[in-house]
């Protein structure tokens, strides 16, 4: 990775750890900058940007005890590492040729893998961790709710990347 492609991806890194320390505010609100900020970083930076943000935000998080979830199950942080990596690959993918349909597959794909890691491998092996109210609010949270933060975080990347892909300093190479 290039110096500048470096900076502007610790640049980015930084506004979503700004973004993840908000987390009391709404869910909504960090969810989809975060994923905005993962969208933004793979179309400016290229893939490694976006791979290295999925990789350390939900590390981040688990430091900064901002998820009760990953706080009770830590796996949980691979959970979310692979539905954040997933988003990326797509919206990699999405850099060559018809974004926005790849950014809308990223979408329902990342929430998807959420839903089967979640509901039919974490919660069936250590859901005894967990009260049983949370069982319910983590079951939608990393389904619906990651569905509904990944599609504005997408629209949101999306309409910044057509206003200013002229203006990138960086030129991905992957």
């Amino acid at each position: 990775m290039k110096t500048k492609q470096l900076v502007f991806t610790a640049l980015l890194l930084a506004i979503c750890i700004v973004f993840q320390s908000l987390k009391g505010v709404s869910v909504y609100l960090t969810g989809s900058a975060v994923n905005t900020v993962l969208v933004m970083a793979t179309l400016s930076v290229g893939a490694s940007g976006g791979i290295f943000i999925a990789i350390a935000t939900p590390i981040i998080a688990y430091f900064m005890g901002l998820t009760p979830i990953m706080q009770t199950i830590p796996l949980m942080i691979v959970v979310v590492m692979l539905g954040n990596l997933t988003l990326v690959i797509l919206a990699n993918r999405g850099r060559k040729e018809k974004l926005l349909a790849w950014l809308a597959l990223g979408s329902i794909l990342k929430a998807v893998v959420l839903w089967l890691l979640v509901w039919y491998a974490v919660l069936p092996l250590f859901g005894t961790a967990l009260p049983e109210k949370m069982i319910g609010v983590v079951k939608t949270t990393f389904s619906i709710t990651q569905f509904i933060t990944a599609v504005i975080g997408c629209s949101i990347a999306y309409v910044i990347h057509i206003r200013v892909k002229h203006l990138y300093l960086i030129e991905p190479k992957n």
